[in-house]
Formats: structure tokens, C-alpha cells, sequence
């Protein structure tokens, strides 16, 4: 049985992953639509690939 603690961290932990997955997506969406330099839209989507990447892993994380 988990303590207290765990359980909050672990809350905390997925309450992150939700928020970067969600900062992510709306990077990714705004980059889609900003009209800003080609050379320089990689970068962002790359960014936002992480974001979501690291939300998706955080959500299904459990920490022991």
C-alpha cells in the first residue's frame, strides 16, 4: 500500500505530464498556424514533440 505521499507526488507527477502534453500540443498547433521563418519552425515542432513526449511519459509513469 502506497503511503499518503506517494499518492500526492504521484497526482503531482501526472498533473505535469498533463500540462506538458497540453503546452506541447498548443505549441505545435500555433507553430502550425504562426507565419514565422521556415528555417526556424523545426525547432518549435521539435520542442513541442519533446512536450508531448515527455507529458505522454509522465502520465503513465508510476513512481515506487
Amino acid at each position: 500500500m502506497s503511503s499518503p505521499v506517494e499518492k500526492r507526488l504521484n497526482t503531482l507527477v501526472k498533473f505535469v505530464g498533463l500540462l506538458f502534453l497540453i503546452f506541447g500540443g498548443i505549441l505545435a498547433a500555433l507553430t502550425a498556424t504562426s507565419p514565422i521563418v521556415p528555417q526556424v519552425s523545426p525547432v518549435f515542432y521539435f520542442i513541442a514533440i519533446i512536450m508531448i513526449v515527455s507529458g505522454f511519459v509522465s502520465l503513465y509513469a508510476k513512481l515506487k
